[in-house]
């Protein structure tokens, strides 16, 4: 089953009635604006990371795992070292050594050592996780209309990007 079918039955199960963050939270008090903002953000981000979680569990990966093979996939041929993919990484406090050492063991990546730094090791993304990736379906969010936020406009995705990009400035 593909991850955009997935995440369609997840996004069905979990949202049968529309729900405010106030009923999600049952607070039955009024949320000032700002905090309402901060806590939706939160409380969203953690919705689809465990719709995420949901849908990698049947190919064996967890959200980091996916997370690195795009980066690596994003790189190909070439490779990455572990800093860089780091530096990629949606969460940066990820343990990418222990990581990319799951990918390996499992054939998805591979290790080699630099030829420029014998101190480094460059990881690249093999043909087996290429073959994974394209099985789940890499560009899982470019497909209108298969994960939640398909329900918005290409106007609203853009102004929400701008918005999220406005909070971390």
């Amino acid at each position: 089953m593909r991850v955009s079918t997935l995440l369609l039955a997840c996004f069905a199960r979990q949202k049968c009635k529309k729900m405010t963050l106030e009923e999600e939270l049952k607070n039955s008090k009024p949320i000032a604006p700002n905090a309402r903002a901060v806590l939706n953000i939160i409380f969203t981000a953690s919705w689809l990371d465990c719709l995420m979680s949901r849908s990698m569990r049947p190919y064996g990966l967890t959200n980091p795992q996916y997370n690195i093979l795009r980066i690596l996939k994003g790189s190909y041929p070439g490779g990455l070292s572990v800093l860089d993919i780091k530096s990629r990484m949606l969460d940066r406090s990820s343990n990418v050594s222990r990581l990319v050492e799951k990918l390996r063991e499992h054939g998805l990546a591979e290790r080699t050592p630099s030829a420029d730094d014998r101190r480094m090791v460059v990881v690249n993304i093999t043909e087996k996780g290429l073959e994974l990736l394209e099985h789940i379906g890499v560009d899982i969010f470019d497909n209108q209309g298969q994960y939640p936020g398909g329900k918005m406009t290409e106007a609203e995705l853009v102004q929400l990007g701008l918005l999220l990009d406005k909070i971390r400035e």
